[in-house]
């Protein structure tokens, strides 16, 4: 019997970027989260990986405290990810 070590998390990134996917808000979610600059000290900004479904969680961070978090898939979630960002930025 021959097995294969495959590494999932890789494998399902790869493979939903050949398709084309990923380009709707979770990629429009790590795309803005890539280019903040200027962030107050002790702030973490962070996007987990995308879900079976397509859904991102992102979540901001003062000194390890959570100040905001959020699905992909939740109401009005691209403006208030833009929001919280504008108030964590110097």
């Amino acid at each position: 019997m021959h097995t294969r070590n495959v590494n999932v998390r890789t494998a399902a990134q790869e493979s939903s970027r050949k398709m084309g996917e990923g380009q709707g808000i979770a990629g429009i979610t790590r795309d803005r989260v890539a280019q903040m600059a200027d962030l107050k000290e002790g702030v973490t900004v962070t996007v987990s990986e995308m879900n079976r479904y397509g859904d991102v969680q992102a979540e901001i961070r003062t000194h390890g405290l959570l100040n905001w978090r959020a699905w992909s898939f939740e109401p009005d979630f691209l403006a208030d990810l833009e929001r919280n960002l504008r108030y964590v930025q110097q």
